[in-house]
């Protein structure tokens, strides 16, 4: 009876641990909209251009794919983690000093359907931000994803924005 408890002890153990190994690491994640004054290319811009260069690593590491739908005037900014955005390799990462860098040119889209918004995006963005046009002057945009850069990205865009 010894020798079972001697055994089972450890293998029960070992389970209990890796059964409570995944409590409370999620991740939060943050929502923001709301109204902004400027165009949606001109407040992308900023926006990637503020993250660029901002001091904290993390957020200058970020990587950036842009897509334009011309038919409902939105602009979607999607960052992603440092080597996570799909076909960044040695030759083009920006830690490389002898990369050579493509510049940021926006992915342009004929329009946007609802099946369009599901899977098109690669796993693993630290946020998203969609920035739509609603009249001549004032745009919508919103801005969903981890809690620290969104957090971030979102100081950044109302820096950018006039108000």
């Amino acid at each position: 009876m010894k020798k079972r408890i001697a055994i089972l002890a450890p293998l029960l153990s070992a389970c209990l641990l890796s059964a409570c190994s995944g409590i409370g690491l999620k991740e939060k994640s943050q929502t923001y909209a709301a109204k902004f004054t400027g165009t949606r290319a001109s407040l992308a811009r900023c926006v990637i251009n503020e993250l660029q260069t901002d001091s904290r690593w993390l957020i200058r590491g970020l990587q950036y794919e842009v897509r334009s739908y011309q038919d409902i005037e939105a602009t979607e900014i999607y960052a992603y983690p440092y080597g996570s955005l799909p076909g960044t390799y040695a030759r083009n990462a920006i830690n490389n000093p002898d990369a050579v860098i493509q510049p940021l040119i926006p992915k342009i889209y004929a329009h946007k359907s609802n099946a369009d918004m599901s899977g098109e995006a690669s796993p693993g963005y630290s946020f998203m931000m969609t920035i739509q046009r609603t009249d001549n002057e004032t745009v919508v945009a919103r801005l969903n994803g981890k809690k620290y850069e969104s957090d971030i990205a979102w100081d950044k865009l109302k820096t950018c924005s006039p108000r």
